[in-house]
C-alpha cells in the first residue's frame, strides 16, 4: 500500500515539473522567436511593485492590481497572508528583502 502512494506522489511531482517546465519553455521560445523576426525586444514576464499597486506583464499583456486593500494597516492583511499559498508568501518575502536592500 505504501509503495502505491509513493508511486502516485512521484508521478504527481513529475507531471507538475513537466507542465511547469513546458510552460516556461514555451514562453521563452515565443519571446526569443519574436525577437529574431523583428528588432523589437520583448520580455517574457515582468513585475513592478510600487507602494500602492503591482503591475504584471506577460508576453505584452499587462495587468494592474491595487495593493491598498492588503496594506499592513488594513484589517484584511492578516487574513490575506494566512490564506495565501506558500509560493506567494516566499515570493513576497524575497521581494521585501530586495526592497529593503535597495
Amino acid at each position: 500500500m505504501r509503495r502505491k502512494k509513493k508511486k502516485a506522489a512521484l508521478r504527481a511531482v513529475f507531471a507538475y515539473l513537466l507542465l511547469s517546465g513546458g510552460i516556461w519553455m514555451f514562453i521563452n521560445s515565443y519571446a526569443n522567436s519574436y525577437n529574431r523576426l523583428s528588432g523589437k525586444n520583448i520580455v517574457p514576464a515582468s513585475m513592478a511593485v510600487t507602494d500602492d499597486s503591482a503591475s504584471i506583464e506577460v508576453l505584452d499583456h499587462r495587468a494592474e492590481f491595487s495593493l491598498s486593500g492588503i496594506m499592513p494597516e488594513s484589517k484584511a492583511y492578516c487574513a490575506v497572508y494566512l490564506l495565501a499559498p506558500d509560493e506567494i508568501r516566499a515570493a513576497a518575502y524575497v521581494i521585501s528583502l530586495c526592497r529593503i536592500n535597495s
